[in-house]
């Protein structure tokens, strides 16, 4: 299944080059590109449309976000399909995508892709307590 990941999200870089004019590559930029296709597709798509996209998308959100902050694909028993960023980070960016495609209100694959370099930092790093303060 990793593969078929894998190929979907070339098949976004290739769609984007040959018929859109944008050459994407699995970084910031990618995804801020993304960004503003899925704003674009949840105007104009109709609902079939909107129902497919979420699976090449997501697998291009998905690599983006495993080229760049590492981590694997891994079939999660509550998400389905996900990178696994650390041992107590999973992200799902089929999800991701889809709420997107689907509600305009604060939902973005870009702030997204963004948070995700914090949430890894604070996965990794030791809990405090909540009464030391150094």
């Amino acid at each position: 299944m990793e593969q078929h990941i894998r190929a979907n999200a070339e098949l976004v870089r290739r769609v984007a080059r040959e018929e859109l004019g944008e050459t994407v590559d699995y970084d910031e930029a990618g995804v801020r590109w993304l960004d503003e296709y899925l704003n674009t597709q949840r105007e104009v798509a109709v609902a079939d449309v909107k129902e497919r996209l979420p699976n090449t998308l997501g697998a291009f959100l998905g690599e983006c976000i495993r080229q760049q902050y590492g981590g694997l694909w891994l079939n999660d028993p509550a998400m389905g399909w996900a990178v696994k960023i650390s041992e107590r980070l999973t992200v799902n960016p089929f999800g991701k995508v889809q709420k997107q495609l689907t509600s305009a209100e604060g939902e973005s694959v870009l702030s997204f892709f963004g948070t995700i370099k914090i949430l890894q930092a604070q996965s990794v790093a030791p809990a405090r307590r909540w009464w030391q303060f150094w």
